[in-house]
């Protein structure tokens, strides 16, 4: 019985990491955007798509990479399908493992 209780918390903590894992893949490119503009509002700079405008931390002028990651947050086009796709074929995963293991 005690097997049986880790191999079942072993299987939940492994769905839940992974489904964390396809979250994270779906809004990171946001996460780094909206941390890109709070830089930039932090250090008084203009941080927009219309290209990179000088911003200056620590003597350095850090506006193209602000630019650049501001503009990271349009791969979440491309992120949120993927994402939605993985998130359907793991929870359809998970349910046949489940309906077979219960027929066993």
């Amino acid at each position: 019985m005690a097997r049986r209780s880790s191999s079942r918390t072993r299987s939940i903590l492994v769905f839940v990491v992974i489904q964390g894992a396809i979250l994270l893949f779906a809004i990171a490119p946001v996460a780094v955007a909206i941390t890109a503009g709070q830089l930039g509002a932090t250090l008084g700079c203009t941080v927009d798509e219309s290209g990179p405008h000088p911003c200056e931390l620590w003597g350095m002028d850090i506006g193209n990479a602000l630019y650049s990651a501001g503009v990271f947050g349009w791969l979440t086009l491309a992120t949120m399908p993927v994402a939605a796709g993985l998130w359907l074929a793991h929870i359809v995963y998970v349910l046949v493992r489940l309906m077979r293991t219960r027929t066993e």
